[in-house]
């Protein structure tokens, strides 16, 4: 890999590592499906008129806009606001492993000894994860996050369903579909919105303009163009670095604790999501990138 392609994957990495905390930042002074909701509309704003309407796939997306714009970031920006960046981050990889679950059943894509190792050792890292202490009668947001990437691996099978889309296009037509649920989610389940908005700070804006301009917008456009001009085992590794850098943000940025079995679970996902996404890459298939 060329050292200004090296570069590139690593700033990358970097910018969706990081949106953990910028999503943590945000929903602690907005409440999560009014924040959805901006960071959607914003995403919609830049992208859908310069993108084409995929004639004949319109009941196709908007079912994929419910599962991944509503459901998925319904469930993790509402665990994000109930636990810390860190542990969301680290539980957020298991959508490779459920991908390659559903692609077994859907599909009689039966994963081989390696990948069932694979997935085997990251669900271990999220039971050590889920038994610390401090989740203790409290297991709710840690169900969030696996229902969440759950739900993300759903939206690759439907995303795959519908054949070749651009990302551009998904990810705009994608907002587009999502923010009008989500605001009416927010009018009949949260509280404050208004007020929220009316005293908006400078960090606020800055994570909604992180998310839907970084991560989505340049953060896609330049990992497909790495995408295109490389083999996906050349790329993929780099993704490994999303939980690291993740945790790394929470613990530096927002003062997170890292716990014994935080470290131990945590690198049990990563191994095994390693070995996972390591042998799709292989495979020529492209894992499910998980940027949030």
């Amino acid at each position: 890999m060329r050292p200004v392609d090296l570069a590139i994957a690593l700033f990358v990495v970097t910018i969706w590592g990081l949106n953990f905390v910028f999503v943590k930042i945000g929903v602690a002074e907005i409440p999560p499906f009014l924040f959805m909701a901006l960071r959607f509309g914003v995403v919609a704003v830049i992208l859908v008129p310069f993108i084409k309407w995929p004639h004949g796939r319109g009941k196709a997306l908007l079912a994929y806009s419910l599962m991944l714009g509503v459901i998925h970031f319904g469930l993790m920006f509402n665990a994000i606001h109930l636990i810390d960046a860190s542990t969301v981050a680290l539980l957020s990889q298991l959508n490779t492993p459920f991908a390659v679950i559903l692609s077994a059943i859907l599909f009689r894509d039966y994963p081989g000894w390696k990948r069932v190792l694979g997935i085997s050792i990251a669900f271990a890292g999220c039971f050590v994860i889920a038994g610390e202490p401090r989740f203790d009668g409290a297991l709710l947001p840690i169900l969030m996050v696996v229902g969440g990437t759950f739900a993300w691996a759903v939206a690759a099978v439907q995303a795959k369903k519908m054949g070749s889309i651009g990302p551009f296009a998904l990810n705009g037509w994608m907002a587009l579909f999502s923010t009008p649920p989500l605001l009416a989610i927010s009018l009949m389940t949260e509280s404050g919105q208004w007020e929220a908005l009316r005293m908006i700070s400078i960090d606020a804006v800055i994570s909604v303009l992180y998310q839907s301009v970084l991560v989505v917008i340049v953060g896609y456009g330049l990992w497909y163009g790495l995408i295109n001009r490389y083999a996906l085992s050349r790329v993929i590794p780099f993704t490994l670095l999303l939980p690291v850098i993740g945790v790394a943000g929470g613990v530096l940025a927002l003062g997170e604790a890292l716990t014994v079995d935080m470290l131990i679970g945590g690198g049990l996902i990563i191994v095994g999501v390693g070995i996972v996404a390591l042998r799709q890459a292989a495979r020529g298939e492209m894992p499910p990138i998980k940027p949030h």
